[in-house]
């Protein structure tokens, strides 16, 4: 999808889920980089990109990119203060590579090549690729263990019997609810439900439910992560 911004020049919208493979995901963007595009900025699935003839000048003072200007590459760490962070941001920079988005909490960094004389690549060896992987699967393992206390302790605190949950009905503890007609009936209904999951345990239910979704999401990340630096190796 493309629109035109006053003021801005030409700019293109794509809706994406980020790979946990950094080098697919950088494939995908560079792809549009060669097109004559620039990547400005990542907002959750969308990735807005900006036409370099318009923007290159006022950035980088670039008045004719090549096709390889403003190549994008993936890095993944956090760190443990904002000034660790932002050391490796200032270090990157002079090294030719502007950061484009992620934080000193954040696992994914994303950062452009604004210098004719920086390298193509982020990293120099094979090895550097394979440790951003393994970084990635350290951070999906610590997040692991904290939802994983976070779900077990929930469990325990929010009992549930599946005698209340199959009985339903008798959660609704509004008088007269079910003699109830039209738009009196539909009121009450709609603004006890939430109340009556909450007393049968299947919004316990269903918050467990996503708790184990999410772990074995989580689980498959560091699996793929650590496949995908064995396979750099």
């Amino acid at each position: 999808m493309s629109l035109e911004k006053e003021g801005e020049g030409k700019i293109m919208v794509k809706y994406h889920i980020s790979s946990i493979d950094l080098e697919k995901e950088e494939n995908w963007i560079n792809r549009y980089i060669r097109q004559g595009w620039r990547l400005k900025r990542i907002s959750f699935l969308r990735y807005e990109f900006i036409s370099k003839k318009t923007d290159a000048a006022l950035r980088s003072g670039e008045t004719e990119p090549d096709e390889n200007a403003f190549l994008v590459r993936c890095d993944a760490r956090s760190f443990k203060t904002r000034t660790d962070f932002q050391e490796y941001i200032t270090f990157l920079l002079d090294a030719g590579w502007r950061h484009i988005k992620g934080d000193w909490k954040q696992d994914t960094h994303y950062f452009e090549r604004i210098s004719p004389n920086a390298s193509e690549e982020l990293f120099s060896d094979d090895a550097s690729k394979a440790a951003r992987y393994m970084r990635q699967a350290k951070i999906w393992l610590a997040s692991l263990f904290v939802l994983a206390a976070c779900s077990f302790s929930c469990f325990l605190s929010m009992p549930f019997h599946l005698q209340d949950l199959l009985n339903i009905k008798a959660q609704y503890l509004t008088p007269g609810l079910w003699q109830m007609e039209g738009i009196e009936f539909w009121s009450a209904l709609i603004f006890e439900t939430p109340f009556a999951l909450i007393r049968s345990g299947a919004l316990n239910l269903l918050i467990l439910a996503l708790a184990l979704f999410t772990l074995v999401l989580l689980l498959y990340c560091i699996a793929r992560a650590y496949t995908l630096s064995r396979k750099v190796k």
